[in-house]
């Protein structure tokens, strides 16, 4: 492959179908959660400054279980805010910063993350923590960095001690409380992520919580997944009639571990499955749904919840020996 940019006229057909219905983002009732959450924590800051008191960032803790969508709505969050042609109060710019952390991300790691992010441009190699700190508050001070979005955070707890923790939950505290450049941080990750923040009080206190909750098994749910599956069927062509009922949404929600995102994405690869392989039909079918649980999986159509008679026996988290 070489390094010139495709056309969609390039991609192979399974790419540019995916292309398609991944870019219509559908809109979850909840994100209008993380909105007003984030709307809360933006106008707290900036009437502070407008009053002429002490002002201090103030942030969210966004927790949920993993393919829930966290990140997915987060981005579509900061982009929307980043957009906005609306000025904000105190001359503060609509700039953000984002960054996903690796395992055992250190404190230093996290400084070098940012500072990477910026492309800074000279080497990090052999700087102490307080000089990489002191080198990226400089950085996002200067280039006006108001939303910094630490996503997968827990890793910055993984193997670390007692009192290695401390020090990094002070810091993240100390983040919103930075003489001249207070940030307003969106602290995202898997529910563990709370009980950490949890042991710092003048942390918590900081913060407003956002979870992500799994899945429930009820009409408001089935609602919500026929709107995606029509949502996304329209994107494409495809009629979904002989798939709209409450036993194949219910199987969904198994198959997807009760996560969101992960349900879009079955929906989404299962359209795109159709269109390249199956390009004179234009309905879904169930099997539509077992063929891509099987290639997520490995399970056997003895063992696929969209083939057998109870598939809430069917343990849907693990892979499989195929």
């Amino acid at each position: 492959m070489n390094g010139t940019m495709s056309t969609d006229a390039d991609l192979k057909p399974s790419v540019a179908v995916l292309k398609t219905l991944k870019s219509r983002y559908y809109e979850l009732p909840r994100l209008q959660k993380l909105d007003s959450a984030f709307d809360r924590v933006l106008d707290q800051f900036l009437s502070a400054y407008l009053a002429g008191q002490h002002i201090e960032g103030r942030g969210l803790l966004v927790t949920g279980g993993t393919r829930t969508g966290k990140s997915h709505d987060i981005k579509y969050l900061l982009r929307s805010f980043a957009a906005s042609e609306e000025l904000l109060a105190g001359n503060f710019q609509r700039k953000y910063l984002r960054v996903s952390l690796r395992t055992n991300t250190s404190w230093r790691g996290l400084g070098v993350a940012f500072l990477e992010a910026m492309e800074y441009p000279f080497s990090l190699d052999h700087r102490s923590t307080a000089t990489i700190w002191s080198r990226a508050e400089a950085q996002l001070r200067r280039d006006k960095y108001l939303v910094l979005n630490i996503d997968e955070a827990q890793h910055l707890f993984m193997g670390k001690k007692d009192k290695e923790i401390e020090v990094i939950l002070n810091g993240l505290k100390d983040l919103m409380k930075r003489p001249g450049w207070p940030v307003l941080p969106i602290y995202s990750g898997v529910p563990e992520l709370m009980d950490h923040a949890n042991a710092n009080e003048q942390l918590t206190s900081l913060l407003e919580p956002v979870t992500y909750e799994d899945i429930a098994y009820d009409a408001t749910s089935l609602t919500e997944v026929d709107a995606i599956l029509v949502t996304f069927s329209e994107v494409v062509g495809l009629d979904p009639a002989e798939v709209r009922n409450s036993d194949v949404y219910n199987r969904l929600i198994h198959a997807s571990n009760r996560r969101w995102g992960r349900l879009i994405e079955l929906i989404v690869h299962a359209l795109a499955e159709i269109c390249v392989e199956h390009p004179d039909r234009n309905e879904v079918l169930i099997t539509d749904f077992a063929l891509i649980f099987q290639r997520w999986t490995g399970v056997s159509d003895a063992a696929n919840v969209f083939l057998v008679e109870n598939p809430y026996r069917i343990s849907v988290g693990v892979l499989y020996k195929k």
